[in-house]
């Protein structure tokens, strides 16, 4: 099922699950008149879903200790870059160059999101558009 966020101040959520107690599935729909605050939403989402016993993993709501009360979370933003693994046209190279170059002048995903930036690792995934089809590489005698 799939909201409406087209109003400016929707926040609401859905869950479904799509392995049993291993992986679920998490549709935040935050309208673009609120701020995301992600961890937080996240927070009381697993939360609510711990109280009303729909998750049923292995954690509490007081967290591990009594000097850390909440749950800790570990968000993985996954960001691509241009591999040198790639054999562009000259057109095809200048525009994707000029994507990665433009980039890193923008807005950085973990500020969109509203994470702060000691519970986000970066994953580094090569991106391989046109790899390259012939290798003129030879043994040396």
């Amino acid at each position: 099922m799939r909201f409406c966020t087209n109003h400016p101040y929707t926040l609401d959520y859905d869950v479904s699950e799509l392995v049993d107690d291993k992986i679920i599935k998490i549709v935040v729909n935050i309208g673009f008149r609120i701020q995301p605050k992600t961890e937080l939403y996240f927070e009381k989402i697993i939360n609510d879903l711990i109280e009303n016993e729909e998750l049923n993993l292995h954690l509490k709501n007081n967290g591990s200790t009594k000097y850390n009360p909440t749950i800790d979370f570990k968000f993985i933003i996954m960001e691509k870059y241009l591999s040198v693994e790639n054999e562009f046209a000259l057109k095809e190279g200048l525009i994707l160059k000029s994507y990665f170059f433009l980039k890193r002048f923008g807005q950085k995903d973990e500020d969109a999101f509203g994470l702060d930036r000691n519970d986000v690792a970066i994953e580094h995934i090569p991106l391989v558009y046109e790899p390259v089809k012939v290798l003129s590489l030879k043994k040396r005698v």
